[in-house]
């Protein structure tokens, strides 16, 4: 009997030694591939959170706090979007310039603004593609839609 007793302790201290060797491996195998060293877990590991402000969805195109502004409808296969911000970014650094907010029109809340011929009714907004629309005290005062259009008119804020 006592042999089967001393078997039964010798077997749980090794299970012990075993479990305990386990978790030591595991926690160097986290060390190495994270990269963390002894004193980092104790500080919090946070990323700031980050607001868009410059991007807007369409429903929500007559509500910005701004008294005047452009809004750049953009098509995401458009090739001069990159100009078009451009632009747009020199004319509201500007003194004088006016603000500026883009829309991505192939974004899921933008969807039902997208049809097969333009509409700038403001109940029954619809584009076709990339389009600068401005926008003062809450109503649509002028829109420009194709590219020619939309850089010809982007040309005069910068002159």
């Amino acid at each position: 009997m006592e042999k089967t007793n001393q078997n039964e302790m010798n077997n749980f201290i090794r299970i012990i030694i075993i479990v305990v060797v386990i978790f030591v491996l595991f926690y160097f195998i986290t060390i190495i591939t994270t990269g963390r060293k002894k004193g980092d877990y104790t500080k919090a590991q946070t990323t700031p959170a980050v607001i868009q402000y410059d991007e807007i969805i369409l429903g929500n195109l007559y509500q910005q706090k701004a008294s005047e502004y452009y809004v750049l409808v953009k098509e995401k296969e458009d090739p001069y979007i990159s100009v078009f911000e451009s632009l747009l970014k020199q004319n509201s650094s500007k003194k004088d310039g006016i603000p500026y907010f883009t829309a991505d029109l192939e974004s899921i809340f933008n969807k039902k603004f997208i049809g097969e011929q333009s509409s700038f009714v403001q109940d029954n907004l619809k584009m076709t593609g990339t389009t600068l629309l401005k926008i003062k005290d809450g109503m649509l005062v002028e829109h420009y839609e194709t590219s020619e259009g939309i850089l010809n008119m982007l040309k005069t804020l910068n002159v």
